[in-house]
């Protein structure tokens, strides 16, 4: 691998410092990132906030509200489903060329019908 230079660098820090902001996510939503950030970070970067968010949440509501837990949590696999399928209609908006981005939208559909299976049926 080739040896960046200081510019390179340096446009490249610019460039990721801009993940997770308002504007990465409607760039995200549009199909304007590349398809391995938006599989990628779009389907699992996300879930580096949300997952530690359900668990604490998940948590004090079995241990306060027993009852509410089912209920959250269905409502929290249904809205992860939703965003799977936003996630997989920008992977589509990128275009599907080659048989690795075939099997990440496939992967990705399959995700979030799960999701909302799961939802369903919780």
């Amino acid at each position: 691998m080739s040896e960046l230079n200081k510019e390179e660098l340096a446009a490249l820090e610019r460039e990721r410092a801009k993940i997770f902001t308002p504007g990465w996510f409607g760039d995200l939503l549009r199909g304007q990132l590349g398809f391995g950030d938006t599989f990628w970070l779009g389907l699992f970067g996300v879930l580096l906030f949300v997952v530690p968010a359900v668990v604490l949440i998940g948590g004090l509501l079995y241990a306060l509200a027993t009852p509410a837990t089912f209920p959250f949590l269905r409502v929290i696999s249904g809205l992860y489903g939703l965003w799977a399928l936003a996630i997989v209609q920008a992977l589509l908006r990128r275009g599907v060329r080659g048989a690795w981005p075939v099997i990440g939208v496939v992967a990705a559909t399959g995700l979030a019908l799960y999701a909302l299976s799961t939802a369903a049926t919780l």
